[in-house]
């Protein structure tokens, strides 16, 4: 009975020698989780430095858009310098054909005197102007062309227009209801819509 007892014990022995080597797995799965992490910001870094690289520009771009803010600047001087009022009040401002800037001329219709009287309140009007007018420097000769064979109808419906003005036309500082009146009969009158402003270079009136 005694040899019995001692052979059956041994086996156990046997499993608690063994049994510690189990846990051994889980470091391989950590090394691999931290590889995996390292792996993953990497990429993301490597992502944004890609990103970032595509974004700020280049020293060439740079100085490219430097230069593209300095023309546009210079541009915009010039305009505004060209844009100047060139509706002066004298007459030394609108020399016949004269350059009303890129692409447009003046043209002189005339000097003009309209007299007219007032029965009711018996007094006479006394106008005095000279008109420009603006026209595309292309169409320029088919202006002067059309202007020559209808003189005398557009100084008859210049005339007219002054003579219907009322005080509040004649006073208006920008005279523009007179402006477009006189525009749209002198295009009128030339079959096409060549002027494309009306200018006074002098404009009195007197009431006596």
């Amino acid at each position: 009975m005694l040899g019995v007892g001692a052979v059956s014990s041994k086996p156990q022995t046997v499993e608690e020698e063994e049994a510690p080597a189990e846990p051994a797995p889980r470091g391989g799965r950590g090394l691999f989780r931290i590889i995996k992490a390292v792996a993953f910001v990497s990429v993301v870094v490597v992502v944004q430095v890609v990103v970032a690289s595509m974004l700020i520009p280049t020293s060439k771009d740079t100085e490219k858009l430097a230069q593209d803010l300095s023309a546009a600047s210079k541009g915009e001087t010039e305009s505004d310098h060209d844009n100047g009022d060139p509706h002066g009040s004298s007459a030394s401002s609108h020399g016949g054909g004269g350059d009303h800037g890129e692409g447009i001329v003046e043209m002189e219709l005339g000097t003009y005197n309209v007299t007219r009287f007032n029965p009711g309140t018996n007094t006479t009007l006394a106008i005095d102007f000279q008109v420009y007018v603006t026209v595309l420097a292309e169409e320029a000769t088919e202006f002067e062309h059309r202007l020559e064979k209808s003189k005398a109808r557009i100084r008859e419906q210049i005339m007219l227009t002054m003579h219907g003005a009322n005080s509040t036309d004649l006073t208006d500082a920008g005279l523009g209801l007179i402006k477009r009146q006189i525009l749209e009969k002198t295009n009128r009158s030339l079959g096409q819509p060549l002027v494309k402003e009306v200018l006074f270079s002098k404009f009195n009136f007197v009431e006596r």
